[in-house]
């Protein structure tokens, strides 16, 4: 019975340690900052950073010491805003795995575009993802609206279908262009996150990594042509590769001397390529 008592003893003290502790470590000074700014800590609270509580940041973290601030009563020149490159700095001291977006090779970087430009830290809205201070769609558009206007079209991907959208094919805090998409573990793109029977590997492959990638045939976006194909008609399509009248350095080989393109029954390739994302068992993709 003793032994038990002591065990229970023991293990209130180490609760009381770690309250005290945790007490302590947030004892910074950040409370007296509600007194002014009620509705902004009380939405902070309700935030992932206000409900991570330990190493979590808090007012003074981000804001540094307020005590002049307050003195002066509030003057905003007093108290420290974490925006541009300092408020970066400050970001990724916790979000060391967003660093790549503010490389050299980064086109949001380039552009003096910063954490605060996408994510709210005082966010009300607790149902956002990652304190985003819109979805996803609509603040890409805000500065993609070519990209965003080209969803429009008949042919293509519908945002906000299946729970698509920007973010689902392109790392927004990685680098530019081809370099912002999303790549697996297997090093393969966004693409066969969704439609996996293309991934492969095939015995016998076609435009997949090693001649061309998806978009070499599609618009991912959307297209104003069926299959989001870059053209309206297939055979336009395949003899941008396959044709005589390329260069030698043409991606594919040309089409054989049989298929008369004169004749209507050989305009439409994928009638007997069917394969025509790769094969298995046929070097020409005819099944």
């Amino acid at each position: 019975m003793k032994q038990s008592i002591r065990v229970l003893g023991l293990v209130g003290l180490f609760i009381l340690a770690g309250v005290a502790t945790h007490a302590q470590s947030n004892d910074d000074g950040s409370e007296d900052c509600a007194m002014c700014h009620e509705e902004v800590a009380a939405a902070f609270h309700g935030t992932i950073h206000g409900i991570a509580k330990r190493g979590a940041p808090s007012c003074v973290a981000c804001h540094g010491n307020g005590a002049e601030h307050m003195e002066a009563g509030g003057d905003p020149e007093l108290i420290s805003k974490p925006t541009g490159t300092a408020g970066v700095k400050l970001c990724l001291g916790c979000h060391g795995q967003t660093q790549a977006m503010f490389s050299a090779r980064s086109a949001h970087a380039d552009l003096g575009i910063d954490c605060n430009a996408c994510h709210s830290i005082h966010n009300p809205d607790h149902g956002r993802r990652a304190l985003l201070k819109d979805d996803a769609k609509t603040l890409c558009a805000g500065c993609h609206a070519s990209q965003a206007n080209s969803f429009r079209r008949p042919y293509g991907h519908r945002l906000d279908l299946g729970g698509l959208d920007c973010a689902s094919c392109h790392d927004p805090h990685a680098g530019a262009g081809d370099h912002s998409l999303r790549i697996d573990r297997a090093g393969d793109g966004p693409c066969v996150t969704c439609h996996a029977e293309k991934r492969g590997p095939f015995a016998f492959s076609h435009v997949s990594g090693v001649t061309g990638d998806c978009m070499t045939c599609h618009q991912p976006h959307g297209s104003t042509n069926p299959m989001a194909l870059t053209r309206s008609r297939v055979e336009q399509l395949c003899l941008e590769c396959h044709s005589r009248i390329l260069p030698p350095d043409t991606l594919g080989s040309q089409t054989p001397s049989s298929h008369d393109l004169v004749d209507p029954r050989y305009r439409n390739c994928t009638v007997c390529h069917v394969a025509i994302h790769g094969s298995n068992t046929s070097p020409a993709l005819l099944k």
